[in-house]
């Protein structure tokens, strides 16, 4: 099991990252090599727009790592959309370590916004600002009549 999965609401196979290098008040550094067993692997790739997928799932670990310094869960979150969603590679090769960051630009406790990247040796092969909503209260959005 990945380092990083205390730190995600995510269970397995869906926990995409291997570790959370740093974790900062306001960024985050998670790394993820993926192998040819990793989901959405086909022909020894990864499609680059799994990148979105990395990346919240750092937004997510960083804020799981500052609930588990609370003493609490990791809380479900959710990924609203992301702007200006670049991805400077086809696909992402099994073996390549790649370098997940995520820097906060916006936080109100329930709306947050980050400005995150992905590189394999300093260069960067995605980038995108996402919007994450994290309600104080999950049960509100229970649909059970």
């Amino acid at each position: 099991m990945s380092t990083i999965g205390k730190f995600l609401p995510h269970d397995e196979p869906m926990v995409l990252l291997d570790d959370l290098l740093e974790c900062l008040e306001e960024s985050v550094h998670a790394t993820v090599t993926p192998h040819k067993e990793s989901p959405f692997c086909e022909q020894g790739a990864i499609p680059s727009y799994v990148a979105l997928e990395y990346m919240a799932q750092s937004v997510a670990a960083w804020n799981g790592y500052h609930a588990h310094q609370r003493q609490e869960q990791p809380k479900v979150g959710f990924l609203l959309g992301s702007r200006r969603l670049t991805l400077h590679v086809p696909s992402f090769l099994v073996g390549e370590t790649l370098n997940v960051y995520g820097k906060c630009q916006y936080n109100d406790g329930e709306m947050a916004s980050f400005e995150c990247w992905i590189e394999k040796n300093k260069e960067r092969l995605a980038e995108a600002t996402l919007n994450v909503y994290q309600p104080k209260d999950i049960t509100q959005f229970n649909n059970e009549t």
